[in-house]
């Protein structure tokens, strides 16, 4: 079978998300609803959008789009977002995104540039990355 007679099949991503607990985070699954908000809110940090190749304009209409973007991924189950929620704040300092794509599962770790180098994204996204390796998958299979 050539590679003409294959078509990629990205599956979609696991719906039942968890939560996770860590030290000192509890990342939480979003819905596409709660995922937009948190971006809009998240992408409008300067530094962290010059950071984003993905984020084409960097101002506050730019990150609209993109949470809203991002929030229709979610919808689509395409996306997958998990809030990350410091405890000691009780608040959410950043996100943690898996995308399906043709290339593999894509993810990443999102967090407000006053929380850089304070190991934010080994810490919140270790337990999504693991969960992710064991409950997602991408293969190929013949066209027909």
């Amino acid at each position: 079978m050539s590679y003409q007679e294959m078509k990629a099949s990205v599956e979609l991503l696991p719906t039942q998300a968890p939560k996770f607990e860590t030290e000192r985070f509890v990342v939480v699954p979003l819905g596409a609803e709660p995922a937009r908000d948190l971006l809009n809110v998240l992408l409008q940090d300067e530094l962290l959008a010059e950071q984003l190749p993905w984020m084409v304009e960097k101002t506050a209409d730019g990150a609209r789009k993109e949470a809203f973007l991002i929030g229709l991924q979610c919808a689509a189950e395409t996306t997958l977002v998990w809030g990350i929620v410091e405890r000691a704040r009780s608040a959410y300092i950043g996100a943690v995104l898996a995308r399906s794509t043709l290339e593999g599962l894509d993810v990443e770790v999102l967090c407000a540039s006053q929380f850089w180098n304070q190991g934010v994204a080994d810490e919140a996204g270790l337990p999504v990355a693991e969960w992710l390796e064991e409950h997602a998958a991408v293969e190929l299979v013949p066209a027909g």
